[in-house]
């Protein structure tokens, strides 16, 4: 059996958060090669075009959904949207990320308690 049969990934779904950029959509090209139909999340629609451009030509069935997981109620729109296209999700790339939002606030201590 080849290396290609056992990845062989037909047949399934999978939902990549984060999927505009770096390796979110490195997976999601990855995991469109091997044959899943692919759901790209992220926050900005503007980023989720330019990832949809990227993977052109490849024969990927993706379409993206916008949205910010921090957001109450975009897991289930997503969710949702994903199930009502294709009726099941096999595979879950959690790849959504939080960094430059805010800055951690960090205070000074001196020393211990005295």
């Amino acid at each position: 059996m080849s290396v290609r049969n056992l990845l062989d990934l037909s047949g399934k779904t999978a939902v990549v958060t984060g999927g505009s950029r770096g390796i979110g959509l490195q997976m999601a090209a990855a995991l469109g090669e091997m044959g899943a139909k692919v759901a790209l999340t992220a926050r900005r629609q503007d980023e989720l075009d330019e990832a949809r451009a990227a993977l052109a030509g490849r024969r990927h069935r993706l379409p993206e959904i916008a949205g910010d997981l921090a957001a109450p109620g975009a897991i289930p729109r997503i969710v949702d949207a994903t199930l009502a296209r294709w009726g099941q999700i096999d595979i879950l790339v959690n790849n959504a990320a939080a960094t430059g939002r805010r800055r951690p606030r960090i205070t000074r201590t001196t020393g211990g308690a005295r």
